[in-house]
């Protein structure tokens, strides 16, 4: 079989595919298109690499054969490569403007694992005979008592466990951080927990407050983090704490909270729910739906009770929010409307925002997201007293 026949098709399947996801990232905003190339970002500087090969075969095909295609492919191998290469600088710039020093080479997903087993895990508390757990990772060695993280996880309330973000919680703990991941019973089309989730992460946090010097760790240096509407969570959960309305199923004496992180947090569950994103809004009602058991419509007093709005006050303690602009699953603006009105009234709130950045946009190990939640939620509580 000749040569540049050969050349042209592999450069073409380098190229070609590439071309049409980098472009799609740029029209997130599109509905369906968006969505089909929302994790592009996760594999760019992959896909640049392959943009770059498959511009070298064109160049050596065009070059074989004088060929329009040759030609055609370079020139689209070059706009590729300076397309996402633009999307990768915009994303990384953002999350350095905060603070953060992201590795290139490790976007490329060579690194520690993306889960991790814990050290310990424990039964806090039963709900209608089930076990509640916690996943204890321990902190390094240390001469003193470390600081303590409690991560609460995402999944719409409906789906998702203690150990998805592992790899993220063992991280924490070699840097010095007594880390505890919190379960709670889920929700579902029949089971709707909006007025008993967030008594059981307060019965959690009692157990915190009572155990932590056993595994190593300061309750009275205590931080709380969470994903989306783990997010929604971990802000309520501190936000009610520092006003001494924090409920626990339990009893036991509640921890002061002293900082809080939420990465792309469901803030506006009502706005979840209204979500207009024509593929991914079924799934935006579905979820938070299944937490109130309707709308707000019919259920307003329940989505009041459930916004992180609700709970603003004064007292409440810093907190870092991290949003990808594209979300289409959590809507971005009443993440804004909250951070706004959080300001408004005296909070330390820093809005990080992530360029071409869709939900879960920290998932895949290495990832811009993914160092840009570890190094910035760290900076954050560390600049805040909660330093090991």
């Amino acid at each position: 079989m000749p040569v540049a026949p050969v050349i042209a098709v592999a450069a073409a399947l380098l190229v070609v595919p590439t071309a049409l996801a980098v472009l799609g990232t740029y029209l997130y905003a599109v509905p369906y298109l968006g969505l089909v190339t929302a994790y592009v970002p996760w594999y760019l500087p992959s896909l640049i690499v392959a943009a770059v090969a498959g511009g070298v075969l064109a160049v050596v095909h065009w070059r074989m054969r004088s060929s329009r295609i040759g030609a055609a492919l370079a020139a689209i191998a070059a706009l590729t490569v300076a397309g996402g290469a633009v999307i990768d600088a915009r994303m990384v710039a953002s999350v350095e403007h905060a603070g953060a020093d992201i590795s290139l080479l490790d976007t490329f997903g060579v690194g520690s694992p993306k889960l991790a087993a814990p050290d310990d895990e424990v039964t806090y508390s039963t709900y209608e005979g089930a076990p509640l757990r916690l996943a204890v990772f321990r902190p390094r060695e240390s001469g003193s008592p470390a600081p303590v993280l409690v991560y609460i996880h995402g999944g719409g309330w409906v789906a998702g466990d203690l150990t998805g973000h592992s790899g993220d919680l063992r991280w924490f703990a070699d840097d010095g951080w007594l880390v505890v991941s919190v379960d709670y019973t889920l929700s579902s089309a029949d089971r709707h927990l909006w007025d008993v989730t967030q008594a059981q992460l307060g019965c959690a946090l009692g157990w915190v407050g009572a155990n932590a010097a056993k595994y190593g760790g300061d309750a009275t240096r205590l931080s709380v983090s969470g994903h989306s509407a783990g997010g929604n969570l971990a802000i309520n959960t501190a936000y009610l704490s520092a006003a001494g309305r924090l409920p626990s199923s339990c009893g036991g004496t509640m921890p002061r909270v002293a900082a809080v992180s939420a990465v792309y947090p469901v803030a506006d569950p009502a706005g979840f729910y209204d979500n207009s994103d024509p593929a991914l809004g079924a799934t935006s009602r579905g979820m938070v739906g299944a937490y109130t058991g309707g709308s707000p419509q019919q259920f307003p007093d329940r989505y009041a009770r459930i916004a992180s709005e609700t709970h603003i006050s004064a007292d409440a303690p810093p907190t870092l929010v991290i949003v990808g602009e594209a979300d289409h699953l959590v809507p971005v603006d009443g993440t804004y409307r909250f951070v706004e009105r959080a300001r408004a009234v005296g909070v330390d709130v820093a809005l990080v925002g992530v360029p071409y950045a869709d939900h879960v946009f920290d998932g895949r190990r290495g990832s811009i997201g993914e160092q840009a939640y570890r190094q910035l939620t760290a900076r954050w509580l560390r600049g805040h007293g909660q330093s090991p």
